[in-house]
């Protein structure tokens, strides 16, 4: 496992925050610990001066002292008493407090004054004790005082007791919490590492790669997002595959007309002058399908990488159908087609690209002509919403299968295949329509009854500004 590998990362990271947590933790609980001993320590002391310093009836009394080595004895302390001028009177000989000696100043005057003396006190033998003192009232007034010294071995043995178990439980957890990182920092990276080698298989080209995880969390959601890039890769470069094929397949066609009838030209193997006329009339027509083709792929290509311009204006709908109608009109006519405009309304003002709204209609009534029989009619109707403008293009035409319903709007995609080359289609049309009607904002659908006709509903939106029906 590689020292920079995101299980490493992972456990280190959960490591140090269960140690930051760990520590404070242990150094509370030890603190808590000796404070405990030591104020019990503190307290019984206390208790024990006080209660002895009551039973002195005399400071200069020494009779007053019965007991005084016995109970020093019994309870495993130190004691020494002293008058009001700071002489030790009574002493068990502990620290060198001895009779006749002289009280420290920092025990005498808080007694002087009728207050309790309590405090931890280095002695000459490199021992710890703990000193308490009590005033020894008589008569009401402070006649001298107490102090009771002991040891803090007992306490300080019992406070190293506490830091063993503390340590030893310290290792323990730290044991533990190396086996639970382990595991968990495995577990949480297990989805990484395995998207990780995913997209590594993905880019080397195996698509299919799938990740399968039933959490419903971000880490599933993410498996399931390069499950689907995959997937949509692998659509993509199929697609790609497809037009690849499509567009070497149209281009060679009218390449192989225009270069097989001009040779043929070249080198002089007409018979006549019709045929001739013949010939140049094929590489015409060829070159002007192989222009049409190379056009509306840089068009399409344009509109694909949102390179393609937009110029918003406000526009007569009426206006841009009636334009349209003209421009097709002399297709029409050459198979005897009517098209036919609904005038019983008013027609509301659009704000959009005229031009290309143009060249949707056009393209759609072009497709309408070249789909449909001889002497038929195309029919164009509109209906106004609140928010959006439908334009209606109806023919009655052969239709389109069912089967062949959800690839219409696809690239080099035709119903009738021999149909639609002989008319001069590129495969595009509908394609560009589609996406020219989405970057219009719009939509785009079509209902069909094969045998029957065609009818393709475009949707816009409108706008307040759009006028309503009358």
């Amino acid at each position: 496992m590689k020292m920079n590998s995101i299980t490493i990362k992972l456990g280190i990271t959960i490591m140090v925050l269960f140690l930051a947590v760990l520590f404070p933790l242990v150094y509370t609980i030890d603190q808590m610990f000796t404070a405990f001993y030591v104020n019990q320590k503190q307290e019984q002391l206390e208790r024990f001066a006080s209660e002895y310093s009551t039973t002195i009836s005399s400071v200069e009394d020494t009779s007053s002292y019965h007991m005084f080595v016995m109970i020093s004895e019994l309870t495993n302390t130190e004691m020494f008493v002293f008058n009001m001028e700071g002489n030790i009177l009574k002493s068990t000989g502990i620290l060198g407090f001895k009779e006749g000696a002289q009280v420290p100043e920092d025990i005498y005057k808080p007694i002087a004054k009728n207050e309790t003396v309590g405090f931890e006190y280095n002695g000459t033998r490199s021992q710890d004790y703990f000193l308490s003192g009590k005033p020894i009232i008589v008569n009401k007034e402070v006649a001298g005082g107490l102090v009771v010294v002991s040891s803090m071995a007992e306490v300080n043995n019992s406070i190293e007791q506490v830091r063993l178990w503390l340590m030893i439980s310290v290792m323990g957890a730290l044991f533990m919490a190396i086996g639970f990182t382990f595991f968990v920092s495995r577990k949480l990276s297990y989805p990484l590492l395995q998207m990780e080698r995913a997209t590594r298989e993905i880019a080397k080209g195996k698509l299919k790669t799938k990740l399968l995880f039933s959490t419903k969390d971000e880490v599933g959601s993410l498996a399931h997002a390069i499950t689907d890039l995959g997937r949509e890769l692998e659509e993509y470069r199929t697609n790609r595959r497809e037009f690849f094929a499509n567009i070497s397949h149209e281009l060679r066609t009218p390449i192989s007309y225009i270069k097989g009838y001009s040779e043929v030209l070249r080198d002089g193997l007409v018979h006549n002058e019709k045929e001739r006329e013949q010939y140049l009339s094929i590489i015409t027509e060829e070159s002007r399908r192989l222009t049409m083709l190379i056009n509306d792929l840089f068009e399409l290509a344009k509109m694909e990488e949102g390179k393609l311009e937009l110029n918003y204006e406000w526009f007569d709908l009426g206006d841009v159908l009636t334009s349209s109608v003209k421009k097709v009109s002399l297709k029409a006519a050459e198979k005897k087609m009517d098209i036919r405009i609904d005038t019983s309304r008013d027609y509301p003002v659009l704000y959009t690209d005229g031009v290309r709204l143009e060249q949707i209609l056009i393209n759609l009534i072009e497709n309408a002509i070249r789909y449909s029989n001889p002497e038929s009619r195309v029919d164009i109707y509109t209906k106004v919403h609140k928010q959006s403008v439908e334009i209606f293009l109806h023919d009655y035409g052969m239709g389109i299968p069912e089967e062949d319903a959800p690839f219409v709007f696809e690239r080099f995609y035709r119903v009738d295949k021999s149909r639609s080359r002989a008319s001069g289609g590129t495969g595009l049309g509908l394609a560009i329509v589609k996406n020219l009607v989405e970057l219009l904002g719009g939509k785009i659908d079509f209902r069909s009854i094969s045998g029957e006709g065609t009818t393709f509903i475009l949707s816009l939106p409108a706008n307040e500004e759009v006028s309503k029906d009358k």
